[in-house]
């Protein structure tokens, strides 16, 4: 397996903390909701290694990742994905997303089809959502609500987790 090597991906102002790991064909491999690439079982993400050139990224405002306080949603996000496929010089990646990573990778495939070759979903759903704000409410005490996040720029948002968002959709192609 080729060493970690960490890097920042420069997108429309703000810094996208990525890092690749392993050997093989690219897998970007898109967190849930206010989840880090640190978040990934280890053992997991060790056995994905093994076959893949793993390209983990944490999304804008989280994990080192910056924002520029501005409001973003999902297309922003797939986006900021697309820009360090290309930065780190991948014609085409094979995607995975977990939750709102899925979200995430749905959105890039659909916008950047030249740029996905296999999508992976785990645990999400395809919903339409809208804009993630610094000032979006959520749920009765957005205080104690579970999905809030801990951010002190981005509120939690109750879109992602409604109850038609509990239909799982796993993988829709494997990965090998």
């Amino acid at each position: 397996m080729e060493p970690d090597s960490s890097a920042m991906v420069e997108v429309e102002g703000v810094q996208i903390v990525c890092r690749t790991i392993g050997k093989g064909p690219p897998l970007l491999v898109l967190n849930g909701f206010a989840a880090t690439s640190a978040d990934w079982d280890p053992c997991f993400i060790d056995q994905l290694a093994s076959r893949h050139k793993l390209i983990l990224l944490n999304n804008r405002g989280i994990g080192g990742s910056t924002d520029d306080g501005q409001s973003f949603d999902i297309a922003k996000l797939a986006n900021d994905a697309a820009h360090v496929i290309e930065t780190l010089g991948f014609e085409r990646t094979s995607v995975m997303g977990w939750s709102m990573g899925g979200f995430i990778a749905q959105t890039l495939a659909v916008d950047y089809p030249d740029r996905v070759h296999r999508l992976i979903l785990l645990s999400t759903d395809s919903e339409e959502l809208v804009p993630i704000s610094p000032r979006l409410p959520c749920g009765r005490d957005s205080s104690t609500h579970p999905a809030r996040h801990t951010s002190k720029r981005v509120g939690c948002c109750r879109c992602f987790f409604q109850a038609a968002s509990l239909n799982l959709f796993i993988a829709i192609s494997a990965i090998s």
